[in-house]
């Protein structure tokens, strides 16, 4: 009806549904895991930031990178979906000390798979991209489906990716005493 009365309008698309689909979906098993998600909303190569926690519900240091790629139907290329990125995105991900999470979503059948992207370009022997190239093709094995235990399985690789730190004792936040107005005192 609005789009009658005042002419075009945006609409959204069936694809805008199921990227939030997409979405929706992989929030609810980090949720169901007891960590967090970030959403980003600028095109900045990811579309979720993932920050897990100890069995005492302290933040844990690090977090994984995830994007998300939703489509109504996966292709399947033998165990593998074949899935063709930007050059640019392979860059980054490349580069980043966190783990990059690749999740592809097939609608259709309300389903979706994960790659730890970095493993295998990192891999020895490895493909690389040729210079110049412009789409990078990851497969993503169709049975890597995308629910709680994958979500352990990226906070086990950010584990595993951290540079061993000396471990420093914790010290138990104190509270202020006195008149604490939260300004510093003058001397």
């Amino acid at each position: 009806m609005a789009g009658q009365i005042f002419g075009l309008l945006k609409q959204r698309t069936s694809q805008h549904a199921i990227a939030d689909q997409s979405v929706n979906r992989v929030e609810r098993f980090i949720f169901d895991e007891g960590h967090t998600a970030q959403r980003l909303e600028r095109d900045s190569g990811y579309d979720l930031l993932l920050s897990t926690y100890d069995k005492q519900c302290y933040v844990e240091p690090g977090m994984v990178n995830l994007q998300l790629k939703a489509t109504e139907t996966l292709q399947l290329v033998g165990p593998d979906y074949a899935f063709d990125l930007d050059v640019r995105d392979y860059n980054l991900w490349m580069l980043e000390q966190v783990p990059v999470s690749l999740v592809l979503f097939d609608a259709a059948r309300n389903r979706a798979s994960w790659l730890h992207f970095q493993g295998p370009f990192r891999e020895e022997g490895a493909r690389r991209p040729k210079r110049g190239a412009k789409p990078v093709r990851a497969h993503v094995p169709a049975r890597q489906v995308a629910n709680r235990q994958a979500i352990a399985k990226m906070r086990n690789l950010k584990q595993g990716a951290r540079r061993p730190v000396r471990e420093e004792p914790r010290i138990a936040p104190t509270r202020p005493t006195g008149n604490w107005t939260g300004r510093p005192r003058s001397g």
